[in-house]
């Protein structure tokens, strides 16, 4: 465990449209900078936005922030997404001279779906707009965070150029900040966001530890690769340290792996206690504000851990201790199975979010958001058909029953199928009668002429990656 003298980890997404400030706020903020910090990618230097996660840091009274800057623009969406996964708190940033635009609602619903609830509006370029217009924008953003069920929301007006407002902001932080339980007792999970070689040491692996710790000299296996080697040294923010835990961000040497060999993506976990796989199940909380419809076999983005990966979606429900596919979902909370276009490496309880990425950026695109229930690749999957129809005759001892085959041969085989009404009698069929597929069945309760008859079969269903 860490002494109260330590210094306490925190991350903190600055997320936000494009060309609103977040990086000009970040350098405002951050005393170092590391990684990929503040628009080092040629393509962001060249058309003026983030391309890829950045992390800077600064401290913050008994905090060392790592601030994470993730892109703004809607066709990065996934991005932002990956650092929702390691973020603490946010800043959200709106520039006082645009006001929010469609991209600050999803960003807003991915925070909340992610379980980001210690949100800072921080509403930049100040400088540049007089108060009336000040007041228009935060009145605005009060409003978005109402709509969905955010009443108390801090707001900061400032301006990255002359300063103003930097030093409020950092004192609301203060009072908003509350770092999330660590799970140092589970097994060691880092999803690595960079990776480079360093002359004379080898590969370098960076960070943050999702759960569990590490030490110098403990065995790690790169996932999906399934490549085992030893840590020979630890770092955070340049400074060396015997070991680390959940929530730290760290560089890892692993000077036995190429740093070719590593993705963003990837994982170094204790070996053998994360899996690589093609299929999850997944329970998902309904996003209130997606109006679309929760197909059986729709394409989605998933994003699971660090990747976003194009998935088949099959809803189904458990009924009788058979898993039922459904054609379609409309409850708050469902249960799926997502067919993933490629592997990747998850362990249970994995935050996952769904995102209909063939949607234009002007449309609410976010399904849902949930964690992984099961890997289990031996688990099976059932398909209900429903047949209807109608008691055409009733005879002393039995009742005929057509529109339930469409002729003799389909009839024949219906014999011994339970079947009911809409008003809950049971029957069972028994034989054909005639050659149009009409069928004999014996009733529990009395039944009436032209009353519906519904024939329920569950059938084993291949689910495959088709």
């Amino acid at each position: 465990m860490k002494s109260s003298s330590q210094p306490i980890h925190i991350h903190i997404g600055l997320v936000g449209h494009i060309d609103h400030g977040k990086t000009e706020l970040a350098r405002a903020l951050s005393e170092k900078v590391f990684t990929a910090g503040l628009d080092r990618h040629p393509q962001a230097q060249r058309r003026g936005i983030t391309i890829d996660l950045g992390f800077t840091m600064f401290n913050l009274g008994k905090y060392i922030v790592t601030l994470v800057d993730a892109p703004g623009h809607a066709d990065l969406i996934r991005s932002v997404v990956a650092g929702a996964n390691i973020i603490d708190a946010a800043i959200l940033v709106v520039a006082a001279d645009e006001g929010p635009k469609i991209q600050t609602g999803e960003h807003i619903v991915i925070l909340k779906s992610m379980g980001i609830s210690n949100i800072c509006i921080a509403i930049t370029k100040c400088d540049l707009v007089n108060e009336e217009k000040q007041d228009h924008v935060e009145s605005q953003m009060r409003k978005i965070f109402r709509s969905i069920g955010i009443k108390d929301i801090s707001i900061v007006r400032l301006s990255a150029k002359t300063g103003t407002g930097i030093e409020k902001l950092r004192e609301t932080l203060l009072k908003i900040i509350e770092p999330k339980l660590r799970l140092t007792e589970e097994p060691f999970s880092l999803p690595i966001d960079h990776a480079f070689s360093v002359r004379g040491h080898g590969t370098v692996a960076t960070g943050t530890i999702l759960s569990g710790s590490i030490e110098i000299g403990d065995s790690v296996e790169l996932m999906p690769h399934g490549i085992l080697t030893k840590v020979r040294t630890i770092q955070t923010f340049g400074v060396s340290r015997e070991s680390a835990q959940a929530g730290d961000r760290v560089g890892i040497n692993i000077p036995d792996i190429k740093s070719e060999l590593v993705s963003r993506g990837d994982y170094l976990s204790w070996p053998g206690t994360m899996k690589k796989v093609n299929r999850v199940v997944v329970r998902i909380k309904r996003n209130e504000l997606y109006r679309n419809k929760i197909t059986r076999g729709m394409t989605i983005g998933a994003t699971i851990g660090m990747p976003t990966i194009t998935a088949k979606l099959i809803p189904f429900a458990i009924e009788g201790r058979k898993n039922l596919i459904l054609a379609e979902t409309t409850a708050d909370t469902f249960d799926a199975l997502l067919l993933l276009k490629q592997n990747i490496t998850v362990q249970k309880r994995m935050n996952v979010l769904l995102l209909r990425t063939d949607l234009p950026p002007n449309s609410m695109r976010i399904i849902g958001s949930g964690e992984i229930l099961s890997f289990d690749e031996s688990m099976i999957f059932h398909r209900k058909r429903v047949r209807k129809g109608r008691i055409s005759r009733i005879r002393e001892e039995d009742v005929l029953v057509e529109g339930l085959a469409s002729r003799k041969e389909t009839a024949q085989k219906l014999n011994g199928y339970s079947v009911h009404t809409p008003t809950g009698v049971d029957g069972i069929l028994k034989t054909s009668f005639g050659t149009r597929g009409v069928v004999s069945a014996v009733f529990d309760k009395e039944v009436h002429l032209d009353d519906e008859v519904i024939l329920e079969q569950i059938t084993e269903e291949d689910v495959t990656h088709e």
